[in-house]
């Protein structure tokens, strides 16, 4: 059992390092292209993550003794494969938003300040600046690390359980799961 925990664990570093250096180089390119808050085409990054995720769970499967995983073991593999990913691309936001692009988060406060104004016309300069303010820890470099850390952990647990379902590979001759 320790030697099969081992192997999820590694799994999840491969594969988890792979997801992350591809959405780290798709994030690359939005900003080379001066896209970075085009939220119409960002969400694809999520689409890599996901497809890597689901591929490095089929590929661990296939290492399983007739390649039968259990719903708990897709998800095991799956959720180490998201926990990987969303610790390297902690870490780089953090370098991103500190050493390459940190002009980029005066942009992130700008598109912010007018979605605020946006749900909310009524609103006045001093609560539009008081609601900054209160939101301005999540605007340093540190800040966006670790929330985006957190919501990417968040919503990557949330489709390794769903896609679990479908990545689980039952042995019918015996009754019950396997590993």
């Amino acid at each position: 059992m320790e030697e099969n925990q081992k192997s999820v664990t590694m799994n999840g570093i491969t594969w988890g390092v792979i997801a992350a250096v591809l959405v780290i180089l798709y994030g690359l390119i939005l900003y080379l292209l001066d896209q970075s808050l085009n939220t119409s085409i960002s969400w694809i990054g999520y689409l890599f993550f996901i497809g890597i995720m689901i591929w490095g769970t089929i590929t661990y499967r296939k290492t399983l003794p007739g390649g039968f995983m259990s719903y708990g073991k897709a998800f095991s593999t799956s959720f180490m494969i998201v926990l990987f990913a969303t610790i390297i691309a902690g870490i780089y936001s953090y370098l991103f938003f500190s050493f390459i692009a940190p002009d980029l988060i005066q942009d992130i406060i700008e598109v912010s300040r007018q979605q605020n104004l946006e749900r909310n016309p009524d609103i006045t300069d001093e609560q539009l600046e008081q609601a900054m303010q209160m939101t301005a820890f999540f605007f340093t470099p540190i800040g966006m690390a670790i929330a985006g850390f957190f919501s990417q952990l968040i919503i990557g647990t949330v489709v390794a359980l769903i896609t679990s379902i479908f990545l689980k590979k039952e042995d019918k001759t015996l009754g019950s799961s396997a590993i």
